[in-house]
């Protein structure tokens, strides 16, 4: 019987995709989100609803910010320069992703869940 796509999977937490290169993509994509230069579409797949709802609103706020202001629009560029990753139960990581560049060092944490046999962030939080 074919699995509708909808359907919840069972979860195989042995055999879930390595993170890291999810967490070293997505940190500094959620930082170019708010800074106006990434549309927050291109992380739909990889966070949640709420999430993806928190992003788009507060770039939206970010964005008017910077046209009342007049502000140009700058592509911040990073440098993953540490990723910290730990799992204390399957199906869940919770990471922090170091960021430089030449102005400043963010951090960025990250937890993420497996569903239907993929990780999505549920919660992303920049520091």
């Amino acid at each position: 019987m074919k699995n509708d796509v909808f359907e919840e999977l069972d979860e195989d937490f042995e055999n879930l995709p390595d993170a890291t290169e999810q967490l070293r993509f997505l940190a500094p994509a959620v930082v170019e989100v708010l800074a106006g230069v990434r549309g927050v579409d291109q992380l739909s797949n990889m966070v949640t609803e709420n999430i993806y709802l928190k992003l788009r609103d507060r770039a939206a706020r970010a964005a008017r910010a910077r046209s009342e202001s007049q502000r140009e629009l700058v592509r911040p560029t990073f440098v993953v320069s540490n990723l910290h990753q730990e799992s204390h139960r399957p199906g869940v990581i919770q990471s922090v992703v170091l960021l430089n560049s030449s102005i400043r060092t963010r951090a960025v944490a990250i937890r993420l869940e497996s569903r239907n046999r993929r990780w999505l962030a549920t919660a992303v939080s920049i520091l």
